[in-house]
């Protein structure tokens, strides 16, 4: 009792990042954990294999065998120092180059192939590109002479428009033009849309009806 009561003493006398901890609990035992006493004296059970099945995993660990030792002394024979030493470096140095040629060879031809895929390539797109380039030059200048044509038909019109504005010099002759000519806008539209003109005119009198 006094143990625990110490090592309280000891967690509380920690600090306050040290303090929460979580114990870790093992999904096995571990290893050099000793044998449990309920199991110390238990003999297991040997499985009972059937005898087909047991030739069978016979012949493919022989066949795995015989394989694995087959490519390890293949590896060893060729790679081994002693035997290289012993070998012909002229005859390795030959064979060396007449692999590299062959494979040079191969890698110029693939080479060669894919230039010619690429070219291919990059002229169709280069055709299509200027296609798409004179599309959008003959689309640029349709828009810009509708434009244009908008522009001229918008300056005509304005043109029209100043023979009509009152200058200094025609202002006498506006004046006089506009006394003599006096204009009403007051007007009222019945039911059946005719314009009923006059500024003095009541709903009972009789008035002359326009179209």
């Amino acid at each position: 009792m006094l143990r625990i009561t110490s090592n309280f003493r000891l967690l509380n006398s920690l600090p306050e990042y040290l303090q929460n901890y979580q114990p870790v609990r093992w999904r096995r035992k571990p290893l050099w954990m000793p044998t449990a006493k309920s199991k110390l004296f238990r003999v297991p059970i040997r499985p009972q294999i059937p005898e087909e099945e047991d030739n069978e995993l016979k012949r493919l660990t022989n066949n795995y065998r015989t394989a694995m030792k087959s490519i390890r002394r293949f590896l060893t024979y060729r790679y081994s120092v002693s035997l290289q030493a012993t070998a012909d470096t002229e005859q390795l140095k030959k064979a060396f180059e007449e692999d590299f040629s062959r494979c040079k060879a191969i890698n110029d031809e693939w080479n060669a192939e894919l230039e010619r895929l690429r070219n291919e390539r990059i002229a169709r797109q280069l055709e299509e590109d200027v296609k798409f380039a004179e599309n959008r030059k003959q689309e640029w200048l349709k828009r810009e002479k509708e434009l244009l044509a908008q522009a001229e038909e918008i300056v005509r019109k304005e043109k029209e428009i100043v023979a009509t504005f009152i200058t200094p010099e025609t202002l006498d002759e506006a004046i006089e033009k506009a006394l003599n000519n006096p204009v009403d806008y007051n007007f009222a539209i019945d039911l059946e849309g005719n314009k009923i003109e006059g500024r003095e005119t009541t709903p009972g009198e009789k008035v002359q009806v326009k179209q």
